[in-house]
C-alpha cells in the first residue's frame, strides 16, 4: 500500500513527464482505443499508463525509445483489461464521420465497408491482430512494432502479409 503523502516529482521530472504526455498522449490513446473500443476505458487505461510510468520513471528515461516503454506499458494494461473481460466488445477502428456534402447512400456503403473491414480485422488471430492495429492505427514502423513485441522484424513482416492476405480473402478483395 503507497503512502497518502508521495514525494513529489522534482521539476525536471515534472518537465519530462509533461513532455511524455503532450507527444504521445494522442498515439497512445488512438492504440489503446481501438484496441478496447470503448472510449471511457481507453482514457482510463491511459490514464493508468502514465501513472506507470511515473512509477517506473527511471525506467522510462533510462530505456531508450520511450514511446515504445509507454505503449509497452498501454499493451500490457489492455491485454490485463482483457483476461479479466472474455467478452468480446465492437471496437470502433475508423472514423464514422463522413464528409459533408455526401450523399446518404454514399454514406451507408462507406460505413458498411468500414464494418466489413473492422470485422474482418477483429477476426484475425491475435498475434496479426496485434501487427496490424500497431501500424495502421499507431503508425508504427514495422522494426518498432518488432522491438515492442519483441518479436524478429522478419516476424513483424511476414505476420503484417499473412494478415493482409487473410483480410484481402475474408472482404473478397482480388490482389
Amino acid at each position: 500500500m503507497r503512502s497518502e503523502a508521495a514525494s513529489p516529482l522534482r521539476p525536471d521530472d515534472r518537465a519530462f513527464v509533461e513532455t511524455l504526455v503532450r507527444d504521445l498522449g494522442p498515439r497512445v490513446l488512438a492504440y489503446v482505443h481501438r484496441v478496447c473500443g470503448d472510449r471511457q476505458a481507453a482514457e482510463d487505461i491511459v490514464a493508468e499508463t502514465f501513472c506507470r510510468a511515473v512509477e517506473n520513471l527511471s525506467a522510462v528515461r533510462t530505456g531508450g525509445r520511450h514511446d515504445l516503454y509507454v505503449l509497452k506499458i498501454a499493451r500490457n494494461l489492455c491485454r490485463d483489461r482483457f483476461r479479466r473481460r472474455r467478452a468480446s466488445e465492437s471496437a470502433e477502428w475508423l472514423d464514422e464521420r463522413a464528409a459533408s456534402g455526401e450523399a446518404p447512400t454514399d454514406v451507408a456503403v462507406l460505413r458498411e465497408q468500414r464494418a466489413a473491414v473492422q470485422a474482418a480485422v477483429d477476426e484475425l488471430p491475435e498475434p496479426l491482430r496485434e501487427v496490424v492495429v500497431l501500424r495502421m492505427s499507431v503508425g508504427l514502423k514495422f522494426e518498432e512494432i518488432a522491438e515492442l513485441l519483441h518479436i524478429p522484424l522478419g516476424t513483424a513482416l511476414s505476420r503484417m502479409h499473412a494478415a493482409l492476405q487473410r483480410l484481402r480473402s475474408a472482404l473478397g478483395v482480388e490482389r
